[in-house]
C-alpha cells in the first residue's frame, strides 16, 4: 500500500468516524435530558405524595364506648412526612375539605332542670383523646389536622350549643386546641362573635382571641382587640 493510499483511507475513515460519534452523543444527551424526568414520573407512580385519600369522608370517633366526634367531609387525606426534598413513611398531617364536625361533650356537672345550661358543665376533652381517632389514622404520628373550609357544632346529650364557621381550622392534637382562621363566626342562642382569629380551648369550653372582634348580645354590640369567653359567648 503505497503512502498516498494510506492517506486516503485515514480520510475516509476519518469522516467516516465523526458521524458515528456525532450519532452516539446525541443519542446519550438525549437519555440524560429525558432520564430524570422518566425516573421521577416511575416515582410519582409508585409513591403519591399521600398515604391514603378518602372521598365523601363519613367518620364517627368513639372513646369508651361513648361518641365523642363525627365528621362529614368532601375529602379526606394522609400527607406523607418530608424531610428535605424526600419523602419519608411517616405521617405528620391529616387533611379534611369543606367539612361539618359535629363534638359531643361529657356532662362534668348536673344542672337544674329549669336553670339555663354554664359552660362549666360541659367537657369536650376527649376530643383528644388517643381512641378517638385510632380507627381513622395513627394517632401518634400526626401533629394536627387542617380542614378548609369547616363548620364546628358542639352539642351536649340533647342539642346544640354552639356554632362555629371559619374558613381553616387546625386540630393540634399535641396542644389540644382547635385554631380558626378567616371569617370566623360563632353563634350560640341570641349571641354572635365575628373575628379573623379564634382558639376554642374544647378541655375548658373556652373561646380565645387576641385580634379584633365584634360580639353581639341581642340589641348590643361590643367591640375590641383581645375576648377571652365561654361557649355562650357570656
Amino acid at each position: 500500500m503505497t503512502p498516498k493510499t494510506i492517506r486516503v483511507t485515514k480520510l475516509v475513515l476519518f469522516l467516516l468516524v465523526i458521524p458515528a460519534v456525532a450519532l452516539i452523543g446525541g443519542v446519550v444527551l438525549q437519555r440524560l435530558l429525558s432520564g430524570p424526568d422518566v425516573r421521577q414520573e416511575q416515582r410519582k407512580g409508585a409513591q403519591p405524595e399521600y398515604r391514603m385519600q378518602i372521598e365523601g369522608l363519613r367518620f364517627y370517633g368513639m372513646n369508651q364506648g361513648r361518641r365523642v366526634v363525627s365528621i362529614t367531609a368532601d375529602r379526606f387525606t394522609l400527607r406523607r412526612g418530608k424531610i428535605g426534598f424526600f419523602s419519608t413513611g411517616l405521617t405528620r398531617t391529616a387533611q379534611i375539605e369543606n367539612a361539618i364536625i359535629n363534638i359531643y361533650a361529657v356532662a362534668t356537672a348536673p344542672s337544674s332542670r329549669h336553670a339555663p345550661p354554664s359552660a362549666g358543665e360541659f367537657d369536650f376533652g376527649c376530643l383528644f383523646a388517643e381512641e378517638t381517632f385510632s380507627s381513622l389514622f395513627p394517632v401518634r404520628n400526626i401533629a394536627e389536622i387542617e380542614v378548609s373550609p369547616v363548620a364546628v357544632h358542639l352539642h351536649n346529650d340533647k342539642s346544640v350549643l354552639t356554632r362555629i364557621i371559619a374558613a381553616k381550622a387546625s386540630v393540634r392534637l399535641k396542644d389540644k386546641e382547635i385554631l380558626f382562621t378567616g371569617n370566623v363566626r360563632v353563634s350560640t342562642g341570641s349571641s354572635e362573635l365575628t373575628t379573623e382569629h379564634l382558639s376554642f380551648l374544647p378541655g375548658t369550653s373556652r373561646l380565645r382571641t387576641d385580634h379584633p372582634f365584634v360580639l353581639k348580645r341581642g340589641d348590643r354590640t361590643l367591640e375590641g382587640t383581645s375576648l377571652t369567653t365561654d361557649i355562650f359567648l357570656k
